[in-house]
């Protein structure tokens, strides 16, 4: 009558053993409330995720387009703080870009014999989150977070409406 049993009590404690790891990782997947991850997530006009990208712990980013008038490309960068985007620095391929377009005077060249340009301490107000772009083919904005590079125009290629938002989530 034991041996009956046994096998029953042996599959039943590796079905609630397997229950109960499978628990434990949907757990951990979960983030908790104290998680300081950040994401920057892009969605397009009807709320629908694009793309999601760890914003790093310095809280920096940035996105690149081609300027339309110029056809050289530009980079904002910005820092997030308390759901606020701080424009912190520009580059661009043309000194006219930050000149004419930002009207940031006193730009310098990233390095000797560089063709690229920079101005930092932009005097710019904070811009509130969520953040709208036009992501068009002409302009190929692109998100820059870390190592990460997501080209937003591709997200919504072939679409009539090509705006999409950025916003900052946990």
């Amino acid at each position: 009558m034991t041996d009956r049993w046994r096998n029953r009590r042996a599959a039943g404690l590796a079905g609630v053993l397997l229950l109960a790891l499978a628990t434990a990782g949907s757990v951990a997947a979960i983030p908790s409330q104290s998680d300081p991850q950040r994401w920057l997530v892009v969605r397009d006009v009807s709320a629908t995720e694009l793309a999601r990208v760890p914003l790093p712990t310095s809280g920096r980013f940035g996105l690149r387009y081609r300027n339309s008038l110029y056809q050289s490309l530009a980079e904002e960068h910005f820092v997030v703080h308390d759901g606020e985007l701080q424009l912190v620095w520009l580059s661009a391929d043309e000194l006219a870009v930050l000149e004419e377009y930002y009207a940031a005077a006193h730009a310098t060249r990233a390095a000797a014999g560089a063709g690229r340009w920079w101005k930092a301490s932009v005097d710019r107000p904070a811009i509130r989150l969520p953040l709208r772009i036009q992501a068009t083919a002409l302009g190929e904005r692109t998100l820059l977070a870390g190592d990460r590079e997501v080209e937003l125009w591709r997200l919504v290629e072939g679409r009539a409406d090509t705006r999409v938002t950025l916003s900052v989530e946990r």
